[in-house]
């Protein structure tokens, strides 16, 4: 069969187009989705390469704060112990009852790893007189019950939404416990001075409750109950405390024969030590190998660590402090590179109340370890007091110190030991 011009051209056109039709289905549509693929992947490995570039340049600043961190939590965790040894414990509280002069016999509780129990005053209905409705209506504060409870109700509800949310977004914290009974006699005096011992003791103990009887005049009796907590520690600080250092003599050879015991209990209270801390500010500086801050700088024997600076400048870290005095009171005011204290009233400072006649900083630094070791601390001191300010510097490098002073205004000395 001959075929036309026309229909070849027809025939050509329909072949391109079944092609053309085949190529967008078959080859087309599955280039462009490996197309989409890819785009997506190039947006993902952007994304990610922009991602590891941030890091990269926050990494020195992400090292500084994981060593402010580790610093803070060692600072809140040393003031528990490290694990609960019951022998130490004993120990601890026969010096107490001693120095205090109080009597007592313990008993100890099993140790146990529980959360810790929140001490919650009871809520006592206090009796109003007939009054008070008529009085609150005319000063206009008087709601009836009805609309009371009706405000209360939504308040009560939203807390117990938000406390069951918080409660199942957090887990409960948990700490190794002793609970320690203490059957005590002795003078008001001695149990107010065994109190106060707790209080003020290094370690965090806590007497949870008490109950006082008199015996004489003179003379009380009774029970508390104490508990003491433990705490894994990031560091080895707390090393000495797990070494159990009575091995020399102790007690009696013969335990009923007349004279007194020999051993750690043997000598007084004023032999065993009488150093004492007159420090008003403290400074540490470390090597840059360590893995807390550089430079930490505070107040003195701040347990809640809200006057703390930190900095983990590898070079040359600038430090003012400042102190000022005003209707014969004392404030204080210091800077970094980076952070300030106080945050508010920065132009006078904060007020404080200093241990002895003058205001004494001590400054504990280590050795350098290394020829990298180039963390240097420039610190000028300004005294606008009539007070002396005394800087204490120990076991600063000999070579090439840490630590460098320059002062202004009136006295300040500066003693390197």
């Amino acid at each position: 069969m001959k075929m036309s011009k026309k229909e070849k051209y027809l025939l050509g056109v329909l072949g391109t187009v079944l092609i053309s039709i085949l190529y967008y289905q078959f080859i087309y549509i599955n280039q462009v989705e490996k197309l989409d693929v890819k785009k997506k992947e190039k947006v993902e490995i952007e994304t990610r390469h922009d991602e590891v570039l941030q890091s990269i340049k926050t990494l020195e600043s992400r090292k500084e704060n994981l060593k402010i961190l580790n610093s803070s939590i060692l600072e809140k965790s040393s003031d528990f112990y490290p694990t609960i040894l019951q022998e130490k414990i004993i120990l601890e509280i026969d010096k107490l009852l001693t120095d205090s002069g109080l009597n007592g016999n313990i008993a100890f509780s099993p140790i146990e790893v529980a959360s810790v129990e929140t001490m919650v005053a009871p809520e006592v209905a206090k009796a109003e007189s007939s009054m008070k409705i008529i009085t609150d209506e005319y000063n206009g504060s008087y709601k009836p019950e009805e609309e009371t409870k009706k405000q209360e109700t939504p308040n009560a509800d939203k807390d117990e939404k938000s406390g069951e949310k918080v409660e199942s977004q957090t887990g409960v914290a948990t700490a190794e416990q002793l609970k320690v009974a203490i059957n005590f006699t002795g003078s008001y005096d001695t149990l107010k001075k065994f109190i106060l011992s707790v209080q003020e003791y290094k370690r965090k103990v806590v007497i949870t409750n008490i109950a006082i009887t008199p015996k004489s005049e003179a003379q009380v009796t009774g029970t508390m109950n104490i508990e003491f907590y433990a705490v894994p520690k990031l560091g080895d600080d707390d090393a000495a405390y797990l070494k159990w250092t009575m091995e020399s003599v102790h007690g009696k050879d013969i335990l009923f024969s007349a004279g007194a015991a020999s051993g750690a209990y043997n000598s007084t209270v004023e032999e065993q030590g009488t150093k004492v801390d007159v420090n008003d500010f403290v400074m540490m500086l470390r090597p840059t190998s360590s893995e807390l801050p550089v430079l930490t700088i505070g107040k003195a024997k701040d347990s809640s660590r809200e006057t703390y600076l930190y900095s983990d400048n590898a070079k040359i870290e600038d430090v003012e402090i400042e102190f000022n005095e005003e209707n014969e009171k004392i404030y204080y005011k210091y800077k970094t590179t980076k952070d300030f204290y106080p945050k508010s009233n920065t132009s006078v400072g904060k007020e404080i109340t200093t241990i002895s006649k003058d205001i004494v900083m001590e400054i504990t630094s280590e050795a350098r370890t290394s020829t990298n070791d180039n963390s240097t601390v420039k610190l000028k001191v300004i005294n606008n007091t009539k007070k002396n300010v005394n800087l204490i510097i120990k076991s600063d490098d000999n070579s090439n110190p840490r630590v460098s002073v320059v002062s202004e205004g009136n006295t300040v000395n500066v003693t390197k030991k």
